[in-house]
C-alpha cells in the first residue's frame, strides 16, 4: 500500500511538473510573440522610411522666393499677398524627391486651396498626364499646411480662389480678409510616425492574439470583441484630430463638460468654448491633414485653452434622461481637470470614457446572450458603431445598455423551464431604462419582455406584478417623450433644422393624419434598406469619409446572420415570438421617424429630414435575429468560426481606419 501511495505521489509530482512545463512553454511562446510583433512593426516602419532615407536632398529645404512664379499674388516683405479673385504660385523642382511639401500662411479664416503636383514618370521625364490635384482644406487656427507627396516632382502649383475660401454663409467675409503665403519648404526628414507604427503594432498584435488564443476565443467570443474594440478604438482616438469630427460632437462635449464641472459650472475661455458650439475654430470640414498639422493644432489648444479660470461662465442645462449616458466621458474629463491636463490632450482623453463604457457593455452583452454572439460582435465592430464609441456621443451608451438588456431577456425567454428571479427581472428593467432614457423612441422594445411565458413565473401574483412593471416602464418612457410635445410644443423645433417648429408640425400631423401616414410609410419604405443593411448603418463616420468597404460589411453581416446558429440555450425564437419582436421593433422605427419629422423637418414637408442609420443600431441585433434560423447549420468548429469572424471584423475596421484616418490625417 505504501509503495502504491508513493507511486501515486510520484505520478502526481510528475503530472504537476508536466503541467508546469507546458505553462512555462506557453508563456515563453507568448513572450516571443510579443517581441516578434514589436520587431516586425519597427521593421515595417523602417521600410516605410526607405524612400526618404535614400533621398539626395535629406533635410528641410526652404524654397527661395525668387524661385516662385506668382500670378494674382503681389510680392511683399511678408510673402505673397493675394490681390486677385484667383491666384497661383508655381515652383519648379526639377525632379527632386519630395517627401513632404509645406507652405506657411497668414489668414484668419478657413483656407481652401488646391495643390497641383506634376510628377516624373518611369523614364525620369515630366509627365502632365500624371498630375495629382490635392484638395487642401486648412483649419482656421493653423498657419502651416503639410502635404504628403512621396515622389520625384517636376513642379508644384498652389492655387487659391476667393469664392472657394471659407464655407457657405461665411464666404463673403472670408473673401475680404487678407491672405498672405509666407513661405515654402520641401522636407525629406526621416522620422518615426507613431500613428503608423501603432497601426502595425495593432495589426500584428491582433493577428498573434487570434492565432495563439483561438481555442479560448472559440468559447469566449466576448474576449475577441474586447481585444479588437480596445486596441483599434485606442488607435483611432489617438489618431483623430482634437476637434469636432463626430455627429453633433460639440453638443455632447458641452454636456459632458457640464457634468464634469458640476455643481459650480464651467469657467472657460473662447478657444475652449469654440469646441462646444458650431464655430469656425472647430469647423469639421477643415481638419488637420497630416502628422505635423495635428501636432500644431493640439499645441495651439494646449497653449490657448483655459477650462479652469476663463471669463466665460456656463452652467449647462442637460436633459435629465441623458445625464447617465455622459458619466463615462464626464468622469475622464473630471480627472483631467483635477490633474490640469492641457486642453488639447483633454479633448482626446475624454473620448476614452465613451470607448471604455461601450467596450464593457458590449462585452457583457455578447457574453450573456444565448444566441447570435457573432451577430452582435459584427454589429458592435462595424465602422459606424466604433466611430461613435471613439467620439463624444451618447449613442454607444444607448446601444450597449439595450443590447445587454436584450441579451438578459433572451436568456430568460429561451429557457422557459427555469423560473425568472426578481434579480434577473430587475436587471432587464434597469438595462432598458438606462438604454431608453436618453432616447425614449426605443421604448416599445420594453414590451418584448411580455414574451416571458406564464410558466416562467413562480406564482400568478408575481406574473401580474412583473408585467405591470413592464407596462409602467413603457408608459413612463413614452410620457417623457410624447407629453412635452403634446402639452407644450416648441415653436422652433430643433435649432439645427432651419425653419422647424414642433407646434406647426404637430398641427399638420394631427390635422391631416392620413396624409402624414402616407408621408411616413413612403419615407420608411424608400430608406430602410440602407438604414438596416447598407452604407447608412455600416459605413458612415460623422464628418470623416465613409468607409469604402460597405459591400464587405454587408457580406459579413449576411454571413453571420445565416451561419451563426449555435446557441447556449435549448430553445430558439418561434414564429409567434419573432412576429411580436418585429412589431415592437416597428414601433420603435415609427417613433424614430416621427420624432425627426416633428423636431427636424420643416412643417408641411412631404419628406422626413434628419433620420440617420445610426438611430437604428439599437434595434439592429434583434432585427437580424428575426432572420436567423437553424435550418442552415455551420459545421465549422467554434474555434475557427469565432476566430475567423473576429479576424474579418478586425481587418475591416483596420482597413477603414487606414483609409479614412491614417492616410488623410496622420501622414
Amino acid at each position: 500500500m505504501k509503495e502504491k501511495k508513493a507511486a501515486g505521489k510520484g505520478q502526481e509530482k510528475t503530472g504537476s511538473k508536466r503541467k508546469l512545463s507546458v505553462t512555462r512553454t506557453q508563456w515563453l511562446q507568448y513572450g516571443l510573440a510579443v517581441l516578434l510583433v514589436f520587431f516586425l512593426a519597427f521593421i515595417l516602419e523602417y521600410l516605410c522610411q526607405m524612400p526618404v532615407l535614400r533621398s539626395d536632398n535629406r533635410g528641410v529645404l526652404k524654397v527661395p522666393m525668387e524661385m516662385v512664379a506668382a500670378d494674382g499674388f503681389e510680392r511683399t516683405e511678408e510673402g505673397f499677398l493675394l490681390t486677385e479673385d484667383r491666384g497661383t504660385l508655381s515652383i519648379g523642382l526639377d525632379g527632386i524627391y519630395v517627401d513632404r511639401f509645406i507652405y506657411h500662411f497668414d489668414y484668419d479664416h478657413l483656407l481652401n486651396a488646391k495643390v497641383y503636383v506634376c510628377f516624373y514618370n518611369a523614364y525620369g521625364e515630366a509627365d502632365p498626364d500624371q498630375d495629382m490635384i490635392l484638395e487642401d482644406r486648412n483649419a482656421r487656427r493653423l498657419e502651416t499646411s503639410s502635404l504628403k507627396i512621396g515622389k520625384n516632382v517636376d513642379s508644384i502649383v498652389l492655387a487659391v480662389e476667393r469664392p472657394a475660401l471659407g464655407e457657405e454663409g461665411t464666404r463673403a467675409e472670408a473673401a475680404e480678409m487678407p491672405l498672405t503665403i509666407t513661405g515654402f519648404e520641401v522636407a525629406d526628414v526621416p522620422e518615426i510616425n507613431l500613428y503608423r507604427l501603432g497601426s502595425f503594432l495593432v495589426i500584428l498584435g491582433l493577428a498573434a492574439y487570434f492565432w495563439f488564443c483561438r481555442g479560448y476565443l472559440g468559447k469566449h467570443l466576448e474576449a475577441a470583441f474586447l481585444a479588437v474594440c480596445l486596441s483599434v478604438g485606442t488607435l483611432t482616438i489617438c489618431a483623430l484630430p482634437a476637434g469636432k469630427v463626430g455627429f453633433d460632437e460639440e453638443t455632447h462635449l458641452y454636456r459632458a463638460m457640464g457634468i464634469a464641472s458640476f455643481p459650480h459650472g464651467m469657467n472657460i475661455n473662447q478657444p475652449v468654448f469654440s469646441q462646444m458650439i458650431a464655430d469656425l475654430d472647430s469647423w469639421p470640414e477643415n481638419q488637420p491633414g497630416s502628422y505635423m498639422e495635428q501636432t500644431a493644432l493640439r499645441e495651439y489648444l494646449d497653449e490657448m485653452g483655459d477650462y479652469r479660470t476663463g471669463t466665460i461662465h456656463l452652467e449647462p442645462i442637460i436633459p435629465a434622461g441623458t445625464i447617465p449616458a455622459y458619466l463615462g466621458q464626464a468622469l475622464v474629463l473630471k480627472l483631467c481637470k483635477g490633474f490640469h491636463v492641457p486642453w488639447g490632450y483633454m479633448l482626446m482623453l475624454g473620448r476614452f470614457g465613451n470607448l471604455l463604457v461601450y467596450a464593457a457593455l458590449m462585452y457583457l452583452a455578447i457574453k450573456k446572450t444565448p444566441v447570435g454572439k457573432a451577430v452582435m460582435l459584427v454589429i458592435g465592430l462595424m465602422p459606424t458603431s466604433m466611430f461613435l464609441a471613439c467620439t463624444y456621443s451618447y449613442d454607444p451608451w444607448v446601444t450597449g445598455w439595450i443590447y445587454l438588456g436584450t441579451a438578459c431577456l433572451l436568456k430568460e425567454v429561451l429557457t422557459p423551464e427555469e423560473k425568472i428571479t426578481w434579480k434577473s427581472y430587475l436587471q432587464i428593467m434597469a438595462c432598458f431604462l438606462l438604454g431608453c432614457a436618453p432616447k425614449a423612441v426605443y421604448a416599445p422594445m420594453v414590451l418584448i419582455a411580455l414574451l416571458l411565458p406564464a410558466k416562467k413565473f413562480r406564482e400568478r401574483k408575481e406574473r401580474y406584478l412583473m408585467r405591470a412593471g413592464i407596462c409602467l416602464l413603457l408608459a413612463g418612457l413614452l410620457a417623457s417623450f410624447i407629453l412635452p410635445v403634446l402639452i407644450a410644443p416648441s415653436q422652433t423645433g430643433d435649432i439645427r433644422g432651419g425653419a422647424t417648429s414642433e407646434a406647426g408640425q404637430m398641427s399638420y400631423v394631427l390635422g391631416h393624419l392620413p396624409g402624414y401616414l402616407q408621408v411616413l410609410s413612403t419615407s420608411i419604405i424608400r430608406s430602410m434598406p440602407q438604414m438596416l443593411f447598407g452604407r447608412d448603418i455600416f459605413s458612415v463616420q460623422g464628418h470623416l469619409a465613409d468607409s469604402p468597404f460597405t459591400w464587405l460589411s454587408m457580406g459579413l453581416a449576411l454571413y453571420v446572420v445565416v451561419t451563426d446558429t449555435k446557441a447556449t440555450s435549448p430553445e430558439t425564437l418561434k414564429a409567434g415570438q419573432k412576429l411580436w419582436i418585429f412589431l415592437m421593433l416597428g414601433g420603435s422605427v415609427l417613433l424614430i421617424w416621427t420624432s425627426m419629422y416633428i423636431a427636424y423637418t420643416v412643417p408641411g414637408s412631404l419628406t422626413i429630414a434628419g433620420v440617420q442609420g445610426r438611430y437604428h443600431l439599437p434595434i439592429l441585433y434583434l432585427f437580424y435575429m428575426l432572420f436567423n434560423s437553424r435550418m442552415i447549420i455551420a459545421r465549422t468548429k467554434n474555434m475557427w468560426y469565432h476566430t475567423g469572424v473576429s479576424a474579418v471584423s478586425a481587418g475591416l475596421l483596420l482597413a477603414t481606419f487606414w483609409v479614412t484616418v491614417l492616410l488623410p490625417m496622420c501622414m
